[in-house]
């Protein structure tokens, strides 16, 4: 099996998910990597704390998802992401549907990552070089160096800053995909495919939380 279609399988449903999977792994950096030496700290942290979760074995699953997503909550933009996972049907939901659209999109990230990375173990999460792009945003890239001899996967993080200047995870490119964009192309085709209900792409994720790990 090659790595993209590997990465594909594994996080391919849902884009900021991805955040998860590159989050679970150890990082290192070298030495020659500090163009943003403030994204490659947070991207560090993240992944430290993120390892950690996945790696207490004296926590059950639920537990588990309850601290990744109190990590979460903390390391990335939600409504910046779910909003832009909807293209152009951001304005198509009541206020009542975007609430409980966010919360889905949240569960859903959450049950569905810590099930699929209960299994990883030892890889390593090597920053290869970061850049800042204006005030608000930096790219931080990193590659993925797996144990068993598998071919590296080059993980791209795309982070923004929120209000107070500090960052957020928005996007992750994995072997050359955008995996955020990639779930706005899902998302907004189950709206399409259903005449625009919006109520469609609710019950689509309902669907996936439900089935998630099982």
């Amino acid at each position: 099996m090659t790595a993209a279609l590997l990465t594909r399988k594994l996080i391919a449903p849902l884009a900021f998910a991805c955040t998860l999977f590159a989050a679970s792994l150890a990082v290192s950096a070298p030495a020659n990597a500090a163009n943003d030496a403030a994204a490659e700290a947070f991207v560090t942290d993240v992944s430290t704390r993120a390892i950690a979760i996945i790696s207490d074995k004296g926590a059950d699953t639920a537990a588990r998802q309850v601290a990744f997503g109190k990590l979460l909550d903390e390391t990335a933009d939600w409504p910046k992401i779910a909003a832009f996972a909807l293209g152009q049907y951001l304005r198509l939901p009541t206020p009542e549907q975007k609430t409980e659209y966010l919360g889905l999109v949240r569960d859903f990230v959450v049950k569905v990552y810590v099930t699929r990375l209960a299994d990883y173990h030892n890889e390593k999460l090597v920053i290869t070089s970061s850049m800042p792009k204006g005030d608000k945003q930096a790219i931080v890239e990193s590659q993925i160096n797996f144990t068993n001899g598998r071919e590296p996967v080059k993980v791209t993080w795309w982070l923004i800053k929120d209000a107070s200047g500090s960052y957020k995870i928005f996007d992750l490119n994995v072997v050359g995909i955008w995996l955020a964009q990639e779930q706005r192309s899902s998302f907004t085709s189950v709206i399409s495919n259903n005449k625009e209900d919006f109520n469609a792409l609710l019950t689509h994720l309902k669907a996936q939380i439900n089935s998630a790990g099982n």
